[in-house]
Order: C-alpha cells, then structure tokens, then sequence
C-alpha cells in the first residue's frame, strides 16, 4: 500500500515538473514520438507480411507440399497427384487449391459485367482450414467428384458484404463466371478472405469446375492438352497441395507423403530413357513448408527491404532517446541544488531515481500515444505506397493489432530505460556541499559536459550510417532507374488481355488477332500492333527445361532451361528489341512450315560460343527447331533481372492465347491511349482488358519496392540529421550559457570575438568528429549487410561516404555556428555581473 502511495506521488510531482517546463516536455515528447511512431508503423507492416499468421484455428498445423530437387522444379501438382497424397495422408489431412484468378461476373439478372477473384479448391479444403459458414453450406468432398458436375460457389464474408449488401437470400442465387452459371451454397465466415495476403479471394468453386470458367493460371503441361479438362490429365501441373500435421504427427505424415511422391516417380521415370535425366528426375522429394501465414507476393519481394528499413528506424529511435537523455542531463544540471536539498533532508538516493524515471515514463506514455496515432496513419501511407506499388493490389494488409500494441509498449518501456536511467543516476550522485553552496562549476558540469558529448558523438556516428544508408538506397534506384533495358520503353503502349475468358473460341483466335491489330494500327499516330504470350515488365513469363541443343553436350546435372515466349511477326520491332543477325519472323512461319525461333544473344553465349547460331537446331527432346535471328539482350522480366537465355517462337507456329498486346507510337504514348482502348472496344466488344498503360509506366511501377526503400530511407537519414544537429545545437548552447563568466573574463582581458568564436566551434567539433571516425565503419558494416539488395553501387561506395560525411560536418557545425556567434558577442561588463 505505501508502495503505491509513493507511486501516485511520483506520479503527481512528475506532472507539475512537466507542466512547469512545458518546453522541455514537449521537444523531449515530440522527439520520442517521431521515433516510436516510425518503430510502429513499420513492425505493423513487418507484422502483417512475415508475422501474423491467416485467421484460421491452428493454422501452425498447416504446411504446404514442396518439391525438394537440386534443379528448379516447378512447385506444383497434377490432380492425380493430390489423389495419391490425399490417400497417403488420410482423409480431411489434404486439400488442393489453384492461384487465384480474375474472372468476368454476372450476379444475377441483367448485371452488369464486373471482374472478381475466383479460387477453385478441393472438397476438402474448408473442412481442412479449419473455416466454418456464416450463411449457407461451404464445399464438401461429394462437391468434388465429377468433371463439370458440381456448378456450386461459395462467397467470402467481405464479397458478401460489399457486393450483395449483406442480403440473407444470397444463398441460391445465380452468378454467371466466365459464361457459366454457378449457384451459391454458403457464405464463409467473417474475417477469412483467402490464402493469398494481398490477393483477397472473392468466390470459391469445386476444382471440376476447372474447365467450365475456363481456368488457366500457373500451369506446366506435358504431353497434355491445355484446351481439355485439366483435373482427368496427370500431365497438367496446376494445384498446390496443403496438409495439416498436429504435432507429433509430422514426421509420419512425411514419410507417407513420400512414399507416395517415390512410387508416382518411379511409374514415370520408365519414360525418361537417358539415365542422367532419370537419375535427376528420381533425386527429388517431398518436403513440407509452413503455411501458417499463407503466401505473399509482398513477403517474397519485400523482405530483406523491411528488415533494413526496421533496423534504420530502429537507429533513428536510438538518437531520439540520446536527444531526449541530454535534455535530461541539462534540466539534472538546473535541479542540482534540489535534488541535494533532498538528499540532505534524508531522501533515499532510490526513491529519487524512481521519481525522476517516473518523469522518463510518463514522457514515453505520452510520446508513445503520439506515437500510435502516427504509426496508424503511416500504417495506411504504407498501405498505399509499400503494397500497393509492389503488388498492384489495394488491398490493405496492416493492422495495428495486439502484436503491434505489444511490439509499442515493449519498445516504449525500453526507451524509458534507455534516455532515462543514466540521467537519474547522475543526477543523484552529488557533491551536497558544493552543490547547496551553488558554487560546483566543475565537477558536476564536467562530468555532465562529457556525458553530452558522447551522446553527440554517437547520434553522428548513428546518422553516419543512415545517411549513408539512404544515400547507397539513393544510388541504387537512380542506377535502376536508368539502367539499359533493351527495349523502347518510350513510345510503347502495353495493354493486358484476356480473351481466353472473353470467349473467344481456340479456332477463332488468328482472325480475332488479325482483326484487332489490323483495327488498331489503323489508329493515326499507331507505326505497329502485336500480341504475345508474355509482355515485357508484364510479370509474366514462361520457361522449358530438358532442351535438347544440336552441337552441345550438357554437362552432369546441368539444367537446360529457356525462358519462352510466342509473339505475332510484328512483336520484337513494336516493343524495340534490337535485331542483330538473321530475319524476323514472316508469312513463311506458318503452322505447316518448319519450326524457327530467334534467340538473344545470352543464349548464344551459353550454348553457341564459337559457333555460328543461325541453322542451328534445338527442342524439347528433339532438336526440331531452326534458330533464323539473333537479338540483343533485353530485361524483359525487370530491371533487377539480367537477360536470361530467350527464344521466341512465332505465334502462328504455335496459336494460343495471349495475355499482352503492345502497340508502338511514332510520338508520345500516353497520347494514343484512349483512341487504342476505342479501337479494342470497336474490334472486339467482349474482350476483357484488364489494364491499359504506358510502357514507361509499366516499367516504373516495377521499381515501386526500391523507390519507396529510397524515399523512407531518406525520410529516416534526414529525420536522424535533424535530431543530431538539434542535439549539437542544444550542446552547444548549454555550454555557452555555463561558460559565459569565463567567456567575459576572456574578453575583458583582450581575446578578440574571433578568437572566442573559434574556440567555441573547435570545442563543437570534437564530438562530430569522433561521431563521424566512429561512424565510418559502422556505415562500412551497414553497407555490407544490404548489399544484396543494392543495384549497381559498391556497398563501399566512396563517393557515398564522402557525401555523407560533408553533409553531416557541414550541418554539425551550421549548428555549432549559432551558440558561437552568440559566445563571440558576450559583453564582457554584463557576463561578469551576471557571475
């Protein structure tokens, strides 16, 4: 009981020394906000893309099938696949699920055509997850049973909600996917959207459906047929397999797993006659990553970028907390002869140190409650900028949950600790005498002067490092930015289509094509039109491996792995590719005459050094494809990505359906693009265009992770400068007004201001300096540790360092300037009445 009465003491006496010195209050709160808050903000997006786990009961349980090879395996798997591994682990302990994909929707009579996520899944895969109905019926096994048999669809809560307005009779209606008619039978519970973090998913249909809405995504096909239903074809790759091991039960369900994998390996291995390729075939297994936290696209692309801007914020805390402990140590100064009254009254030096850390932790309350209302603002900046630029989605993953609130109040009592205890216990160690005379001018100030200095001194050797951070995050994107592409990224139109779910028929598709490129080149300002599989920055992108290569022997476990693409004859000199050697394609590549191809100038390197690649032959299996052109390289995937080995194939070889049209203009692009979105509209009225968009802007968006790494790093280098000189400024100004006696007897006995002012910025130096010896290697060692996600920069980069290192003395000492032109303009007569 009297513990807490001196607790509410404390308390009371720490709110009337804020009160009283509400400048000090407020810059120690302010700092400390701006510190905490960024710490939050950015734990809630490292929370939402590596932490938090799905909402789902035991979602540790769940893991998802992996193939284990010492090649690049495609992770994916047939449906008779899932079947052995459903029966290997028992039933209820495997599902199946697809990609989620963007198919057209009708919901009900005389609707409007709108676009939705869909997900197909197994009858397995609601009672697996553990997700139960809010309305209606989910999907069970005998949903699952035949092909095109089971028209049936389950909606998420949010779809419910947003596009049905909650209405209890949804269960039973009608939604037209993709021309197909499905009937509703439930509704999911609240809060589950889905296994993909930024791809919420609006309607789940039984994988028989497949077929029926005409699904097409993240496939591999061997000997096998695209057009027909995939779930009966063992040689169409297309789902991912998830699992659930309670405990003790992971390592019998894998040894299961694999038994299962072995025997389906061994029965197609009798196909592969070359023993180096069954060799490699058959050194593969089954392993099981965790799946509590469902896949990300975010978490994939952005995590070495969140654990370096984590531990930058981090940094900025740190020199928030030395800002906060030197106004500390100068309001300890001004306190001395209180603090020593109390002390030689009988006050315990403990209940002194308590009261005065009492202070320390109602300046974090306060700082950090500024500090949640900053992080959840920046939590939905970072929303926009961070997921949005990476993915394209907008949806919005971060929450400041328990985590987070937990994540704040661990950092916030840590800060206390950190500016607060040092301060206090200096400040309760006394000279009584000395300091009740008020005569101290040493000791006490010495000691306090140099336990300022060095928290200078280490809030620039802090701000070395995060300048130099933000300039090498700087240097990379610039390089990004303007690194050679390959390709015209000027006066190219890339337009996204989808005429698989237009219904547009297999045998219809050369006139469809013909008659929508004839259309738009037709367009004034349009030099040329073409479709292809993939388009460039277009994330999409296509691969064969098991080449067959005339001439080159593989060497042991050697993977001959092209990406590919199918282009109509236009496509390379629409989007600019540089032809080198050979032809283009033509009106002789037709379906009938032999296979050609036209490879980049990678591929020759690897495959052809020192032979002459045009008539060279290659294939799968069979060397059946003749190379007729040589092009240069191109970043067609991004521009991180170096070119790898291509080969185009022409489409009328090979007709399919294509997902990227790209249109070329003799000017300005973005003056073209309304006039090419009213020649689709007029050519093909049904067909779906998902995006519309400039090349450059295309190209632009990719780079959205490393402009936002850039701009927060700079935001953290400059807000980490600000701190440092505010804390060099206050320094500074400390120590004229404790040595403006002395300052006056200098100049009474003839030092001139100039020789004061001097004197004075040499004294500010000292810290800055050694902040800046210590700093460079602490930026040497920061440098290294992001290097593997900087591009075209030495982590060492001199120019960086030197950069850094004259921004911070230069600012160190415009801050020094101040307090020193004021010491070099004492009176003397004033300073040493005042003494």
């Amino acid at each position: 009981m009297r513990r807490f009465e001196h607790v509410l003491q404390d308390l009371k006496f720490a709110l009337r020394q804020l009160r009283r010195n509400p400048g000090f209050a407020g810059a120690a709160i302010v700092s400390l906000a701006l510190g905490i808050g960024a710490n939050t903000a950015m734990f809630s997006v490292l929370n939402a893309v590596l932490l938090r786990s799905l909402p789902l009961p035991a979602a540790a349980q769940l893991f998802k099938l992996r193939i284990e090879a010492r090649v690049p395996t495609a992770q994916r798997f047939s449906y008779s696949a899932f079947e052995a591994f459903r029966d290997a682990a028992g039933r209820g302990n495997a599902a199946a699920m697809s990609q989620t994909n963007r198919v057209n929707l009708v919901a009900g009579q005389g609707a409007l055509s709108e676009r939705a996520n869909l997900q197909l899944v197994s009858g397995e895969f609601f009672q697996l997850i553990g997700v139960q109905p809010a309305l209606g019926r989910l999907l069970r096994p005998d949903d699952d049973r035949g092909i095109s048999a089971h028209p049936i669809a389950v909606l998420s809560h949010a779809f419910w909600a947003e596009r049905f307005g909650g209405a209890a009779d949804v269960v039973g209606r009608t939604l037209v996917m993709n021309g197909s008619p499905f009937t509703v039978v439930g509704v999911a519970r609240e809060g589950f959207r889905g296994m993909f973090l930024e791809a919420p998913t609006d309607i789940w249909i039984p994988t028989m459906m497949q077929s029926d809405v005409r699904y097409h995504q993240n496939f591999s096909a061997n000997k096998a047929d695209p057009e027909a239903p995939w779930v009966p074809q063992d040689g169409i790759i297309w789902l991912d397999v998830l699992v659930r091991a309670p405990g003790q039960a992971e390592a019998r369900l894998l040894s299961a797993l694999n038994a299962a994998f072995r025997e389906r390996r061994l029965h197609q291995a009798d196909a592969i006659g070359d023993p180096e390729q069954r060799r490699r075939f058959l050194d593969s297994h089954i392993a099981l990553d965790p799946y509590a936290q469902g896949r990300s696209r975010l978490r994939e692309r952005f995590t070495p970028l969140l654990y370096a801007l984590m531990g930058m914020v981090a940094l900025v805390l740190l020199i928030a907390c030395a800002n906060t402990a030197n106004l500390l140590l100068a309001r300890s100064a001004a306190r001395q002869r209180e603090i020593a009254v109390r002390l030689s009254i009988g006050a315990a030096r403990g209940r002194l140190i308590q009261q005065l850390l009492t202070e320390s932790f109602l300046l974090v309350i306060a700082a950090a409650a500024g500090g949640l209302v900053l992080a959840r603002w920046s939590a939905d900046v970072l929303t926009a900028m961070v997921i949005r630029s990476v993915t394209g989605s907008s949806a919005s993953v971060i929450q400041v949950d328990a985590r987070v609130l937990g994540f704040t109040a661990v950092v916030s009592a840590l800060t206390a600790l950190v500016f607060g205890l040092a301060p206090a216990l200096r400040a309760t160690r006394l000279n009584l005498c000395a300091a009740l005379k008020n005569g101290d001018k040493g000791t006490q100030n010495r000691a306090r002067w140099h336990a300022a200095t060095l928290l200078i001194g280490a809030q620039v050797a802090l701000s070395v490092l995060l300048v130099t951070a933000a300039g090498l995050f700087g240097r990379s994107l610039y390089n990004l930015a303007h690194v050679e592409l390959g390709f015209d990224r000027d006066h190219v139109v890339n337009v996204a289509i989808d005429p698989r779910n237009s219904g547009i028929a297999p045998t219809a598709l050369p006139a469809f094509y013909a008659r929508v490129l004839g259309r738009i080149e037709s367009v004034p300002g349009v030099t040329s039109a073409a479709v292809a599989e993939c388009g460039v920055a277009g994330g999409c992108r296509s691969a064969s491996d098991g080449i067959v290569i005339s001439g080159y022997t593989a060497a042991p476990s050697e993977q001959v792995l092209f990406q590919e693409n199918r282009v109509s004859a236009e496509y390379l000199p629409t989007v600019g590719i540089t032809q080198l050697r050979g032809r283009n394609f033509d009106a002789r590549d037709r379906r009938d005459a032999p296979k050609v191809a036209i490879v980049n100038q990678t591929l020759v390197k690897r495959y052809f050094a020192g032979r002459e690649p045009l008539g060279q032959r290659f294939g799968y299996k069979t060397p059946d494809v003749e190379i007729v052109g040589v092009i240069a390289d191109a970043r067609v995937n991004s521009a991180r990505e170096a070119a790898e080995p291509m080969a185009y194939y022409p489409l009328d070889q090979g007709m399919l359906y294509t997902t990227n049209l790209s249109v070329r203009a003799s000017g300005d692009p973005q003056q073209i693009l309304n006039a090419v979105r009213d020649a689709i509209r007029d050519a093909a009225p049904t067909l779906v265009v998902d995006r519309i968009t400039t090349l450059a802007q295309q190209v632009d968006s990719g780079l959205g992770a490393d402009r936002i790494v850039a701009l927060l790093a700079s935001a953290f280098g400059a807000l980490a400068v600000a701190l440092a000189c505010i804390g060099v400024y206050g320094l500074m100004s400390y120590s004229v007004a404790r040595r403006t006696a002395e300052i006056g007897v200098r100049m009474a006995l003839g030092a001139r201001p100039i020789t004061v002012l001097r004197g004075i910025l040499a004294e500010s130096m000292t810290p800055i300096v050694a902040g800046l010896l210590v700093g460079l290697p602490l930026a040497a060692a920061g440098g290294r540790m992001v290097s593997s996600i900087l591009f075209g920069v030495s982590p060492w980069d001199g120019s960086t360092l030197m950069a850094a290192i004259l921004t911070l003395a230069g600012l160190g000492l415009s801050a020094a300037l101040i307090p020193a032109r004021r010491a070099s303009r004492v009176d003397p007569v004033i300073a040493l009445r005042q003494d």
